[in-house]
């Protein structure tokens, strides 16, 4: 560097330089350390997914039998799946999906009209089976295999010849995300989701000849700001937050108080508005219990009518076909396979959306790293120390006398309240659900977060810095052109101000920290 005709530095100029040059150094210090394992390795199997300790006989056999559920992909009439039913599904001695099976052959049936994706692993493999979404190539088997890409940007909306466009959010490299209308057409609110693709033009299936549905105009709804996005999370350790009495929460809730109140930090349940209890599934914990969360997603994520949600999501008749009964996943009761694809007697009784609640009940919680840096322990303390555990509670205790024993009397360290609070308007996506408003989330549990690739419901952002900072915001007056009402501040800002205070050292704790979770 020359410094030869220079000026001299003035003070002014040197106190300039100082800042630039720490914030260089805390922009270098402060890290993201990425996702913890890395990312699925590309054409490898996909782990499968353990199951909780002690579980019964029966219970981890079902466990077992949900895996291969997992891996499913639905054909849309019951005629077309194109391997043998049931037992067949190629799976490997440890019960892993074969990576390359589920891309190109069909072992179930039910796949709506309109549907997110084909198959329960589209959206819940990273970094295993039950995990959040990942990337898969979208070619495998190929001579030459195309880099892993979230699946349903190329896989799903093209797969079997499909005439789908694949919408601009739907990025290479982005999230995997469902997407909501705020509003409808009149100015009532919608907030339902829409699904992104249809079956139109599938060569597989011969019932649909004159299927001519055509997929919603989201650049139109995009471009007028009517666009909520959702990306899916992990299912590890459902079944332990599904047995968390209410008065656990709550009384949590309430051992906090006198901390949270000088922060601003309230919070709230949504509750189920038929028995009144704690909802505490999705992001606005809009779903009461695990089965209800998982029949849901069979129909809206896949259009898979069932028990539960027994009308189809798209019921034009042409794209229906003439050999897919409605609901078409119920419990069997038929006196031979010809519509059930059957399994191995007693488990083939049940609906494929039973036996993955089962799955998804008893899936193992998340482990955290056994030997955590001493930049990662120290991250802990800092994490409690500037009121992060005011709402991302370290840990509750399920009800002692749960049926199933391996759920009973376990500590879950979910280190979520799974209570909904104002985030203001950065993080608000204009959509009511339940007792939950327009800028109201659930506390997201942390546990598994080191693995996943993601963040905020969104999917805005793989950087947990960013996700951080992204909790706070000011409040802000309606804004009538985009029919956003007035929001309150975010009740993270004092938390979130804490955090900004603190050395660069101690906020890469808290990054080391989370990712060792």
């Amino acid at each position: 560097m020359n410094l030869r005709g220079a000026k001299p530095i003035g003070v002014k100029t040197t106190t300039l330089v100082l800042l630039l040059c720490s914030a260089s150094i805390l922009a270098v210090a402060q890290r993201d350390p990425g996702v913890r394992g890395g990312l699925l390795p590309a054409g490898q199997p996909v782990p499968h997914a353990q199951p909780l300790p002690g579980l019964q006989v029966n219970d981890a056999k079902l466990f077992q039998e949900g895996l291969i559920r997992v891996g499913e992909l639905e054909s849309s009439c019951d005629s077309c799946a194109t391997s043998a039913n049931g037992p067949a599904f190629p799976v490997t001695g440890q019960g892993e999906i074969d990576p390359i099976f589920p891309q190109f052959h069909t072992n179930s049936n039910g796949l709506g009209a309109r549907f997110n994706a084909d198959q329960c692993l589209i959206c819940h493999m990273q970094p295993a089976m039950g995990g959040s979404a990942g990337f898969v190539v979208p070619n495998p088997g190929e001579a030459h295999p195309l880099p892993p890409e979230n699946p349903l940007f190329r896989l799903v909306p093209k797969r079997f010849g499909r005439q789908n466009v694949t919408p601009e959010f739907e990025e290479q490299l982005g999230p995997a995300r469902e997407v909501r209308f705020k509003f409808n057409p009149d100015g009532t609110r919608d907030g339902g989701v829409h699904q992104l693709y249809t079956i139109r033009g599938d060569s597989t299936d011969p019932t649909i000849p004159d299927c001519a549905i055509t997929q919603p105009d989201f650049a139109a709804e995009a471009a007028k700001g009517n666009l909520a996005f959702r990306i899916p999370l992990q299912m590890f350790g459902l079944g332990l937050i599904d047995s968390i009495q209410d008065r656990e929460i709550l009384a949590h809730h309430a051992a906090t108080a006198e901390l949270r109140a000088p922060l601003g930090i309230a919070g709230h349940p949504n509750r189920s508005a038929n028995d009144g209890t704690i909802a505490r599934f999705g992001w606005k914990a809009q779903n009461k219990s695990v089965q209800m969360f998982v029949a849901e997603a069979y129909n809206v994520e896949q259009g898979v009518d069932n028990d539960l949600f027994p009308q189809a999501t798209e019921e034009d008749p042409a794209c229906n076909g003439t050999d897919k009964p409605h609901p078409n996943d119920s419990v069997r009761t038929d006196t031979n396979d010809l519509h059930n694809f059957g399994f191995d007697n007693p488990l083939h009784v049940m609906a494929d959306w039973v036996v993955f609640a089962f799955f998804s009940r008893f899936i193992d919680v998340p482990h955290p790293v056994d030997n955590p840096s001493a930049s990662a322990q120290h991250g802990r303390t800092v994490f409690n120390d500037i009121g992060c555990s005011l709402c991302h509670t370290p840990a509750m205790q399920t009800f002692a006398n749960n049926a199933e024993p391996a759920l009973a009397n376990q500590t879950a360290n979910l280190f979520s309240d799974l209570l909904v609070h104002h985030m203001g308007a950065g993080l608000a996506d204009n959509i009511i659900q339940g007792n939950a408003g327009p800028d109201e989330f659930r506390t997201t549990p942390l546990w598994g977060i080191g693995t996943r690739i993601f963040f905020l419901h969104d999917g805005r952002t793989s950087d947990l810095l960013k996700a951080i900072e992204e909790h706070a915001s000011p409040p802000s007056p309606p804004d009538p052109k985009h029919r956003s009402p007035a929001y309150p501040p975010s009740e993270a800002n004092a938390v979130i101000e804490r955090f900004g205070k603190l050395s660069a050292q101690d906020r890469q704790a808290i990054l080391d920290f989370l990712r060792s979770l």
